[in-house]
């Protein structure tokens, strides 16, 4: 069954709600310098990819899983003809161990967080600006009713 334009503008709009409430549910951690920044904005958009994932996986009728999945992310962003450098998503979330200074946000947020690694912290602190500048153009994504 297709959908009316009302019934995909309705859901469009009711979705972004959702993403819009991502932002705001900014964990404040930025007064925590460069690194806090980072930590809070990786966050929020590891929150707003799943969000985009769920809602791409009940559109095709498929199970919602909760996991990030960078192939899964990047087929919600063709679904809804998102605008996102395709380059840039292994580097906000690829998972795993990575190496030291090669790290994507995802592995630093994880060895800092878990572990507290100064190294981690070092690599944030190196890389926050253009980490941080990413993460912000990926929160600001919002979808369209066609």
């Amino acid at each position: 069954m297709t959908k009316s334009i009302k019934q995909k503008e309705a859901l469009a709009n009711s979705r972004n709600k959702e993403l819009d409430a991502v932002q705001k549910l900014d964990p404040q951690f930025s007064c925590q310098g460069e690194v806090g920044s980072f930590i809070g904005l990786y966050l929020q958009s590891e929150v707003f990819a799943k969000k985009l994932q769920r809602y791409y996986r009940t559109d095709i009728n498929k199970t919602a899983e909760d996991k990030l999945n960078i192939t899964a992310l990047k087929a919600a962003l063709n679904h809804f003809k998102l605008t996102f450098d395709d380059t840039d998503l292994p580097e906000l979330f690829k998972g795993g161990a990575g190496k030291q200074n090669e790290k994507s946000a995802r592995q630093l947020r994880n060895g800092y967080l878990h572990s507290l690694s100064s190294n981690d912290k070092k690599e944030i602190q190196k890389k926050a600006t253009t980490l941080n500048s990413k993460l912000r153009k990926f929160l600001s994504l919002r979808l369209s009713a066609t």
